[in-house]
């Protein structure tokens, strides 16, 4: 899956599948990738165009989907 690089303090990266409604996020402090299911297509868009995305991850995204890891990040 492509990722949009992010400049925000905790998120490196962001990208989306409409096909399967996956979000996947790159934190910036470990490299961890994350995936988050059943992601409506409306909200990655606002997602990439906040100004605060770090804010707006925590508040729309984190802990309102399902949630799977998929990379361990840097040990």
């Amino acid at each position: 899956m492509f990722r949009c690089k992010f400049a925000a303090a905790t998120i490196a990266s962001a990208g989306y599948n409409a096909q399967y409604a996956v979000l996947e996020v790159e934190f910036a402090r470990d490299g961890q990738i994350w995936q988050y299911l059943e992601v409506p297509e409306e909200l990655w868009y606002r997602f990439k165009q906040e100004t605060g995305p770090d804010d707006f991850f925590h508040s729309y995204i984190k802990g309102c989907f399902d949630e799977k890891r998929i990379s361990p990040g840097v040990i």
